[in-house]
């Protein structure tokens, strides 16, 4: 048994060589592949490029625009009024379409519940005289 079990430990063991070596080997690339980046960073100030040509211009220099905000407010009040209107003639004839279809419909039925009607009576009408003979 304490063959067995020193052979077991000895296994262990050089198991636990084997992944600890492992995981010193990749830390160890992960921490030069870090190192690497950190050396080659710019660190370049982009601001300052930005100082030195705004320094020619002065705020007078700069153009505004005014902005006209009661022709844009005309302007989308009567695109709304268009939309309006013609959603209003697409609302109309959809009106339209739909009770056309909901009166042929009805008058569909009507001509299918008359003819059911006279087949029914028709049926019952044989009958009545096949009981008479009897």
């Amino acid at each position: 048994m304490a063959k067995k079990f020193g052979k077991f430990l000895m296994t262990t063991a050089a198991l636990g060589a084997i992944a600890a070596s492992a995981y010193y080997f990749f830390w160890k690339k992960d921490a030069e592949l870090d190192d690497d980046y950190d050396e080659e960073d710019d660190f370049d100030d982009f601001d300052d490029d930005l100082d030195e040509e705004d320094s020619s211009k002065t705020e007078s220099d700069r153009k505004y625009v005014d902005l006209d905000l009661t022709k844009a407010a005309e302007t989308a009040a009567e695109k709304v009024e268009e939309g309006a209107e013609a959603f209003k003639e697409g609302l109309n004839a959809v009106k339209a379409e739909t009770t056309d279809k909901i009166v042929g419909a009805v008058n569909h039925a009507e001509k299918t519940a008359g003819e059911a009607a006279a087949k029914v009576e028709e049926f019952f009408d044989d009958e009545d005289n096949s009981m008479d003979a009897i």
